[in-house]
């Protein structure tokens, strides 16, 4: 084997041993961010605050409800009832 073809053989190598390392930092640097981000995902997730549940029809202020893990099975309501609902005039919400 000649010199130029043993150096044209070891370039040859090299080239394919750069692109496999740039191929691999590559894929090591998507696996990283990868696994931040779902780290996150789950960080986001795990630390939310329960929701707040309003009751309004936009004529009065919000009513603050209570959240319940079932069904309301008794017969009274648990919304005092409101007299506004009695007249046939309304008010032009602002």
């Amino acid at each position: 084997m000649s010199v130029k073809t043993w150096n044209l053989i070891k370039s040859s190598r090299s080239f394919y041993i750069r692109t496999y390392r740039s191929l691999e930092t590559m894929v090591l640097i998507s696996v990283f961010i990868s696994l931040g981000l779902g780290i996150g995902i789950f960080y986001a997730y795990s630390i939310r605050t329960e929701p707040d549940y309003y009751s309004t029809y936009g004529e009065t202020p919000p009513v603050p409800l209570v959240a319940m893990d079932e069904p309301n099975y008794s017969s009274h309501s648990l919304l005092a009832d409101d007299n506004n609902q009695d007249s046939n005039v309304r008010a032009i919400p602002q």
